[in-house]
């Protein structure tokens, strides 16, 4: 179990704003990553990440296992990480209480993991994209702590923090947790070995939609297509003052058909509206 305390005094933090968008570049192979952004030449040693701010707007970076990337970085973003390896991550969500007895507030969520073959159950959320936005409050190279310290709790007598591991790192995580050094070996004697993935590009258009709700979808597909393409700050926040009147308009206009449809045709409602929302809200996206 994690601890919360409640200090005696309230500790405020003040920050100041910024046009630029905040990363990590990180390594976590064995050998020193070179890699170019723009024009700068960077170095990130093995097992460690390197700090980049990056204006909104185009950018090019390159390196050996991707070669020539086009993307751009959109203001107002959380950042995250970039992963030039295209390494295999997992957030984890650990529970955070002030009595034991409140941890049954608090249900699991997460899709689970699997790396080389070996299945793990439990709140975590696995990725390999070359940005990897920011959902965690604690980085790849900070430990969860053991107690934490908080101004508030409120009825749930604790709270929920997160934090992301690089694939080999959250193995020996779980083994920890577990207190069974040696539990991924016995299920894949070959240890772990990292995929040798693709770069995925940014998908150029939204999913498929049954005719009844394509009719309506024009404008949203037209400003997520700009969008893809936005390179200044401003051009970017007017698209999405745009893509919300567009979205409340296809709401309203969609809201009584799902019932005449199929499930598969609501299914893909969803994927169209989820798809449009999660892209326009990264940080970064490849140019497709």
């Amino acid at each position: 179990m994690k601890a919360l305390l409640l200090p005696l005094f309230a500790a405020f933090t003040l920050a100041g704003c910024t046009s630029k968008v905040d990363f990590e570049i990180d390594n976590p192979t064995d050998t020193a990553l070179t890699l170019r952004i723009d024009d700068k030449d960077l170095s990130v040693p093995a097992k460690s990440s390197a700090p980049v701010s990056l204006a909104a707007g185009e950018h090019h970076l390159h390196s050996e296992k991707l070669g020539d990337v086009r993307f751009i970085v959109y203001t107002g973003g959380k950042g995250g990480l970039i992963n030039p390896t295209l390494g295999e991550y997992v957030t984890v969500r650990e529970i955070y209480v002030t009595d034991a007895d409140k941890m049954q507030n608090f249900g699991q969520v997460g899709s689970g993991a699997e790396l080389g073959g070996v299945t793990f159950e439990g709140p975590f959320e696995q990725t390999h994209d070359l940005f990897i936005e920011k959902s965690w409050d604690f980085g790849v190279h900070q430990p969860f702590p053991e107690q934490q310290i908080v101004t508030h709790v409120n009825s749930s007598g604790g709270k929920i923090s997160t934090k992301i591991f690089t694939a080999r790192d959250f193995i020996a995580y779980v083994e920890a947790s577990m207190d069974e050094p040696g539990a991924y070996l016995k299920q894949q004697p070959a240890g772990y070995v990292a995929p040798d993935f693709t770069l995925e590009p940014t998908p150029a258009t939204l999913p498929p939609l049954d005719p009844v709700f394509e009719a309506h979808a024009g404008p949203l597909r037209d400003v997520y297509a700009r969008y893809l393409k936005a390179a200044t700050a401003a051009e970017q926040e007017a698209l999405r003052k745009e893509a919300f009147q567009a979205q409340v308009a296809f709401t309203k206009a969609t809201a009584s058909l799902g019932s005449g449809v199929s499930v598969e045709a609501n299914r893909a409602y969803n994927a169209f509206v989820s798809t449009r929302m999660e892209t326009m809200g990264r940080s970064a996206l490849i140019v497709p």
